[in-house]
């Protein structure tokens, strides 16, 4: 399985499959799949971040040998940047999405309500949140902070220079300091 900190295992599976092992995308797909999700979770619906997610994986699969690593250009940049290209099209194709601000909590139960419902609560208040934010903002902390990706990587995927990146992320998380403490909720 990959370790998360050594992209050179994620480069490396992406090269068996390039040379034909097919049983390499599992892994790429276990790695990448939850990440990806959670791009589309806080920028749609539930149901449409499921489809789009499983779109992703569907170009990624027909796509996948013509990657070519490049500097800056990390497997991961380039699977975000199918993802964004995929939402940049699935909002020109549905002018009517879910106003972000708007959504009510997830009301799904768990073998664990409490933990569940702290869990639902705060990624439904942290979802208004980023509703709530410029769309630069939101994408740079759900890239940054929600799928880990380096300052090169969304430099890359935003065709800005990393020192914008960082500008711009300072700047989203004062922003969302703000939005958080307007909705009333205290953090560390």
């Amino acid at each position: 399985m990959i370790n998360s900190q050594n992209k050179s295992d994620i480069e490396e599976l992406v090269i068996r499959f390039q040379n034909g092992e097919k049983e390499a995308f599992s892994e790429i797909y276990q790695f990448f799949v939850e990440k990806v999700y959670k791009y589309f979770f806080f920028k749609t619906t539930q149901e449409e971040a499921l489809d789009l997610t499983e779109t992703v994986f569907l170009k990624v699969w027909d796509n996948i040998r013509k990657y070519q690593k490049k500097k800056g250009a990390s497997f991961s940049a380039w699977i975000f940047t199918i993802a964004r290209n995929l939402l940049i099209d699935h909002y020109r194709n549905h002018k009517e999405f879910t106003e972000l601000t708007n959504l009510e909590p997830d009301k799904k139960q768990d073998n664990q309500p409490i933990f569940n419902t702290e869990r639902v609560l705060s990624r439904d208040y942290l979802k208004k949140a980023l509703g709530k934010l410029k769309e630069s903002y939101s994408e740079i902390v759900v890239l940054a902070f929600l799928n880990d990706l380096s300052n090169e990587e969304i430099a890359y995927l935003l065709n800005k220079n990393e020192g914008t990146v960082r500008v711009l992320k300072f700047r989203a998380l004062k922003e969302l300091k703000k939005i958080l403490l307007e909705m009333g909720i205290k953090y560390e």
